[in-house]
């Protein structure tokens, strides 16, 4: 057997040599042979290396026409991976390849495996944009409609989500390389609403992808705010967010990158609401509770709580600026009740790198606009329970002196914007001796 490139495309051609006489010929091959000689060239297909198998475009169009569902599904379903392989490892084809309506329009009543390998077809055949008519692009959205509705009032089970997923990956495509060709893909919000309230609330490949599509389409139609019920879907998101954001799971690699579009579609219903209810329900679900303020704000195992410590953490700076953003704006973009929200030791940084003005009277309890209950405004704790925080003697040396850092940090900031005019306490502790620091 040759292992070199040019063995590799010796064998591929006489594949594809036999393919193409057996489309023309009027004895056919037998089933099992043609299936055979499909799985052969699928393995050959398969090849990452450069040049190992070439293919034209007239190649592609032979296993097009084994790919049509005039075919048995085992013989198709081997043709259309093939095609599947080849646009993935010859990115150049890509554009050479004109079969998208007849695909879009064979696989409308597709099963689940179909779905899947014609879906990562149309996925890759749209990554770059490319001039489709308005024939193509109608057909893709009947063809995306039609499988995202199945698969809203069908069973969901494991085998169905990856072509679920699939389907997504190039609706998100179209709605993102296309946007200004297509016809209007409202339609899919109700079905793709439908699924991910069905879904477990984790968020993987099938959530993301929904999610990332929802995010692309208006979210001011009923559907987000039915009367009935205004907050349901709103909850769901929530609720996946809140199962993303544990403390446990704060050290996934990736995990910024995957809570950004949902906390933006989040962003996006809010700023959409106009009924009290789903606002309320969004600050209730953003801002710490009063309960949360019998220690510093950040400390307890709420949402709300973890959001703030994402804020600190120098690993989500995506995520981070999007928190702030649907916090400014919960807020009504006032800065005493965005600091009464989630206290001056967390707001600074929006403030600052914001440029938001801060007021003389803003480090002052009671300030306008916001309860009054004597807050402190730095730490968002009630001012009867600052005694009752752990003391200096329940930490470790590490954490002493993680809490002189940031207290040292929060003081400069405060005095470099002009908010006070005193001494750094750190530095007045360091100077008389009272803190040390660590030996290596």
């Amino acid at each position: 057997m040759h292992n070199s490139k040019t063995g590799s495309n010796k064998r591929a051609s006489r594949l594809l040599d036999h393919l193409t006489t057996n489309a023309s010929a009027s004895q056919k091959i037998s089933h099992d042979e043609l299936l055979a000689t499909l799985t052969s060239l699928k393995v050959e297909a398969r090849d990452p290396r450069e040049g190992a198998v070439t293919f034209s475009k007239e190649s592609l169009d032979f296993l097009v026409y084994y790919g049509l569902t005039s075919n048995p599904l085992d013989i198709r379903l081997e043709a259309l991976r093939i095609i599947a392989n080849v646009l993935l490892l010859s990115p150049n084809l890509r554009k050479q390849f004109d079969a998208v309506s007849t695909l879009a329009h064979q696989y409308k009543g597709a099963s689940a495996d179909e779905e899947f390998v014609v879906g990562r077809i149309m996925f890759l055949l749209t990554i770059e944009p490319r001039p489709y008519e308005a024939h193509v692009l109608q057909g893709l959205h009947e063809y995306i409609l039609l499988h995202v509705t199945r698969h809203a009032e069908c069973d969901l089970c494991d085998s169905s989500l990856p072509a679920l997923t699939e389907t997504c990956k190039l609706l998100f495509n179209i709605l993102c390389k296309f946007s200004n060709d297509t016809p209007s893909y409202v339609d899919v919000i109700m079905p793709l609403s439908s699924i991910i309230k069905r879904l477990p609330r984790i968020l993987n490949s099938v959530s993301c992808s929904i999610i990332s599509c929802l995010l692309k389409l208006p979210c001011t139609l009923d559907i987000y705010f039915r009367d009935e019920a205004p907050t349901e879907l709103s909850r769901v998101f929530f609720e996946l967010l809140a199962k993303a954001v544990q403390p446990q799971s704060l050290d996934t690699p990736g995990l910024d990158d995957s809570i950004v579009p949902l906390l933006l579609l989040l962003s996006n219903i809010f700023t959409s609401a106009h009924n009290a209810e789903v606002i309320e329900y969004f600050k209730a679900m953003i801002f710490p509770s009063e309960i949360e303020r019998s220690r510093p704000l950040g400390q307890s195992s709420s949402l709300a709580s973890n959001l703030l410590q994402i804020t600190s953490k120098p690993t989500f700076m995506k995520s981070r600026e999007v928190i702030y953003q649907l916090m400014w704006d919960a807020s009504d973009h006032d800065v005493h009740k965005f600091i009464y929200h989630i206290g001056f030791g967390y707001a600074i940084g929006y403030i600052m790198s914001h440029e938001i003005a801060v007021p003389e009277d803003i480090l002052r309890e009671n300030a306008p606009n916001v309860p009054s209950d004597n807050i402190n405004p730095v730490t968002g704790q009630r001012v009867e329970n600052e005694g009752q925080s752990p003391s200096l003697a329940n930490m470790t040396e590490d954490e002493k002196e993680r809490e002189a850092e940031r207290l040292f940090v929060l003081f400069e900031r405060m005095r470099a914007n002009g908010i006070i005019k005193v001494e750094n306490p750190v530095c007045t502790a360091v100077e008389s001796g009272q803190l040390q620091e660590l030996p290596d």
